[in-house]
C-alpha cells in the first residue's frame, strides 16, 4: 500500500472563511488545496457526531488507490463516507492520534 501525504487537519473553535460543510458530520472545512502549508482548518458544531478525537486532535491525511485495502487490520475510528463528489475518506486510530485515508476518483 502506497500512501501519499495530502495534508493535515487541525481542529479549531475560531470563526474562518469556510469553504464547505459536510452537514451529516456537522463539520465546517477551510481548503486545505489553498493553503500553502496544506492545512485543512475545520471546526465541529457543539452537537457533531464525530469521535471526540477527531474533534480535539489534529490529523495526517494521506491519499489510497484503495480504501478498502488501506482500512484492512485498522482500528477504524469513523467508517467510510463521502465528504464531496468523487472523494471517500475514512479515519484509523492510529496509536492514539486520527489518521486520514482518502481516496479520489480520477
Amino acid at each position: 500500500m502506497k500512501y501519499q501525504f495530502s495534508h493535515i487537519g487541525v481542529p479549531t473553535q475560531e470563526e474562518k472563511d469556510w469553504d464547505g460543510y459536510y452537514k451529516p458530520g456537522k463539520i465546517h472545512y477551510t481548503d486545505f488545496n489553498t493553503d500553502e502549508y496544506a492545512v485543512e482548518w475545520v471546526k465541529f458544531d457543539a452537537d457533531s457526531p464525530m469521535p471526540k478525537m477527531m474533534r480535539t486532535m489534529p490529523h495526517v491525511a494521506y491519499l489510497v488507490d484503495n480504501l478498502e485495502e488501506a482500512l484492512l487490520g485498522r482500528n477504524i475510528l469513523v467508517e467510510i463516507f463521502a465528504p464531496a463528489d468523487g472523494v471517500r475518506v475514512a479515519f484509523i486510530d492510529h496509536n492514539g492520534a486520527p489518521v486520514e485515508f482518502m481516496e479520489v476518483s480520477k
